[in-house]
């Protein structure tokens, strides 16, 4: 049950905070860093070492669809070759096992719009922002330039990923 409060959406963690109180990283990878996982792209090495320092790896709810999304775009336009694809997939399905996936819930959709009132943010964009606020975790990672703005102006320890 989320408790309501006087205020529209609650208050976001404090800025700065990039490691958790036991000394453990939580990252929270959106699907445009995410994808570069699994496709050779700029900014591949540094989400690959990314994960290697987290103690905790989060995805919002929709995530794992969007990756999908993204490899199958790629498959088709044939930057990605049918044997690629199968490989990227069955990796982003085994490490999804293994991730802390963030129900979409009321505090997450508060957060989301408080994040599309900071700036223009697409739905998707915004809950996963909202994702990471509601969980507080330690490092938001993202290649997207808008959603990391806003995301930094929302007091979350973000690091855009660039290309």
């Amino acid at each position: 049950m989320v408790k309501r409060t006087s205020a529209p959406y609650p208050a976001a963690p404090a800025p700065g905070r990039m490691v958790a109180r036991d000394g453990e990283a939580r990252l929270m990878f959106d699907a445009s860093a995410l994808t570069k996982r699994y496709a050779s792209e700029a900014g591949r090495e540094r989400v690959l070492a990314l994960f290697e320092t987290a103690s905790e790896l989060l995805v919002a709810a929709h995530c794992k669809t969007e990756v999908a999304s993204a490899l199958l775009r790629r498959r088709r336009d044939g930057s990605l070759p049918a044997p690629e694809f199968d490989r990227a997939w069955a990796a982003a399905q085994s490490d999804a096992a293994d991730m802390t996936q963030v129900p979409l819930d009321a505090r997450v959709e508060r957060y989301a719009f408080a994040s599309m009132e900071q700036g223009p943010l697409r739905g998707m964009d915004a809950l996963h922002v909202g994702s990471a606020l509601a969980t507080r975790v330690d490092l938001f990672v993202t290649a997207d330039r808008r959603q990391a703005q806003v995301a930094r102006g929302m007091g979350l320890p973000t690091e855009l990923i660039e290309a």
